[in-house]
This record gives C-alpha cells, structure tokens and sequence, in this order.
C-alpha cells in the first residue's frame, strides 16, 4: 500500500498526457529495443524520429538502447547509439551532427538534490540540467556523461571517462573524472 502511495504522489507532478504519452514511449521503444538486424536498426529510427522532440536525420540506434523523455531531445544528422546505453531526456539533451555513442554510456540530464535529510532522496524530482553534445563527437565505451555539460565541437571522450566539465574543442578526455590529455589536431595519430 506504500508503495502505491509513492507513486500516486510521484504522478501528481505530471498531468496526465504526459504520463500516458510516456508510458508509450516506454512500451513502444522498450518492444522496438529487443529487435535484431537491421530491421531492428529501421524500427528504432522510425521510433526516434515519433518521440524525439527533433530530429533531422537517421538514427542508428542499436539493441537495448534505453531512452526516457524523448520528448526533449533534439539530434541533428547521423546519430548513432550502442548497445546498453541509457539516455535521459528530462533536462533536454541536444545532440549536434555525426555524434557516435558506445555501448553501455550513460547520458542523463537531471541530477537528483541531495542537501538535507528530508524528505528522502528517493522521493525528490530530478533537478533538470540541459546537456548538449555538439558535432562529430564520439562517446567512448560505458562512459558517463553528467548533467549540464557541454561537449564541445570534435570532442573525444575515452572509454569508462566520467565527464564533470565542458570540454574544450577536437580535444581527447579520459579518467575519473574526465581530463583532457591532447587536442586531436596536435598530431596526425590513427
């Protein structure tokens, strides 16, 4: 009885369209998600392009991709998106053109408050905080790309990074937390 007295008082902050349009996006994207080959790949774009707020090109997004408030991402051309990883949408997420995400990367913007004892941090809202990826930036493998931050244009995030700062432009992040090591314009490496 608890635990539906949580939820009922988590849905008072929604209406109900927004609710019920959620809800789809959850069961229609979470069916699509379990499709294989690249009629699954097909199936996928064709969701994305239903749910996202904008999205200018195609979508190659791969199994187990797991998308919340799509309502509020915005992509340009050429996104692609492993396996495994997870994209929130609640603060606005913009992507740029020719982004690519590995698998397992998390991509979530809002943060949950933490000050104070009350009321239990399970029960507040999320803090929403717009992150934007700009173009030709590739998110390396189970990275974790935090709230509100800004990956500039050319950036390169390495595998397992967790990014806490803006980055700067064509320019190599790798750690916990993420910290530039080169500029990818210094030399011509492979």
């Amino acid at each position: 009885m608890e635990y539906i007295k949580f939820l009922i008082e988590k849905a008072r902050c929604y209406s109900l369209s927004t609710i019920v349009r959620l809800e789809l996006e959850s069961l229609v994207m979470g069916l699509l998600s379990v499709v294989p080959t690249i009629f699954g790949v097909a199936l996928r774009a064709t969701g994305s392009k239903l749910f996202f707020k904008q999205i200018d090109g195609f979508a190659w997004i791969q199994p187990r991709v797991t998308i919340i408030h799509a309502e509020r991402i915005v992509s340009g051309t050429h996104l692609g998106i492993n396996s495994g990883t997870y994209i929130n949408g609640v603060g606005g997420i913009q992507f740029g053109n020719h982004v690519l995400i590995g698998n397992n990367v998390t991509i979530s913007s809002g943060e949950h408050p933490i000050n104070g004892a009350q009321p239990p941090i399970f029960s507040r809202l999320a803090i929403p905080k717009k992150i934007v990826i700009n173009d030709d930036v590739w998110i390396g493998a189970g990275a974790v790309i935090m709230p509100g931050i800004t990956l500039a244009k050319g950036t390169v995030i390495g595998a397992n990074a967790v990014v806490t700062k803006d980055t700067e432009e064509y320019s190599i992040y790798v750690g916990v937390p993420a910290r530039k090591i080169r500029n990818r314009q210094d030399e011509s490496r492979h």
